[in-house]
């Protein structure tokens, strides 16, 4: 199987908003990139595939997991492998970068899109993804925006999946509703059973993203509580996290 190094630039206007080009061939939505030439770095690429493709220069800031990391190239914020057709495996260099100005098309893309998420989008999900990190300028805001789409989704083993196996959950509505834990949960296990009975007993809930913030190792999202009949509540929730999962999440109803 032929293998490829390659490069994705997530730009970032003004806004924060992150451009998405339609590709010609391929017909579905994606960052500007393309395969690293003969001695360039993969920043040297992203540089270079940016400019070729839409004309403009990129500033490639110092976000998401390379400051983390002594010696990564500004601007990386993820790496991924995706197959191409018939130019086989891709392992794919991903950066973020802030760009000034209108994007104009060197032939290989028909429409560009400037977008605070790409989930309505026809374009892989490891896309949707990093959009979101681009956006965000931290992979952990991904986490939370994660957590309340999947919350929302009433989907369990999804919610599960972005936790430890023995993560630490802290409520007040855990401490009302089961004193007996004094607002205290920890594992899977007591997560899902906690869970579960919320959505059985508020089958309207729902939260809404008010705001994100992340540094280091934790997150703190602040979100409103919607229930049918009750008063919204603003709730701040702060996520631990390590090596991409939650290991600890603490509630405070404003």
């Amino acid at each position: 199987m032929r293998r490829a190094f390659s490069v994705a630039v997530f730009a970032r206007d003004a806004d924060g908003r992150v451009l998405l080009i339609r590709h010609k061939r391929l017909g579905t939505w994606l960052p500007v990139g393309g395969e690293i030439e003969e001695g360039e770095t993969p920043l040297d690429a992203a540089r270079r595939e940016l400019r070729e493709e839409t004309g403009l220069e990129g500033r490639f800031l110092d976000v998401a997991f390379a400051p983390a990391v002594d010696g990564a190239p500004t601007g990386l914020i993820g790496y991924e492998e995706h197959q191409a057709g018939s130019k086989g495996l891709h392992l794919n260099f991903c950066f973020a970068a802030d760009i000034d100005g209108v994007p104009t098309s060197n032939g290989e893309w028909d429409e560009h899109r400037f977008v605070t998420s790409a989930r309505g989008l026809d374009c892989p999900e490891n896309v949707k993804q990093l959009v979101d990190v681009a956006r965000d300028g931290h992979p952990l805001a991904s986490v939370a925006r994660a957590w309340l789409r999947h919350f929302n989704a009433r989907d369990l083993d999804a919610l599960l999946s972005i936790y430890a196996d023995d993560a630490v959950h802290v409520s007040p509505k855990l401490r009302d509703q089961r004193p007996e834990t004094k607002g205290e949960i920890r594992g899977k296990a007591a997560l899902r059973d906690w869970w579960r009975d919320c959505f059985e007993r508020l089958p309207g809930l729902t939260y809404r993203e008010q705001h994100v913030t992340a540094s280091g190792d934790r997150v703190f999202l602040e979100y409103l509580r919607s229930v049918p009949g009750q008063p919204d509540l603003t709730v701040a929730e702060l996520f631990v996290v390590a090596r991409g999962c939650i290991v600890s999440s603490r509630v405070f109803h404003g």
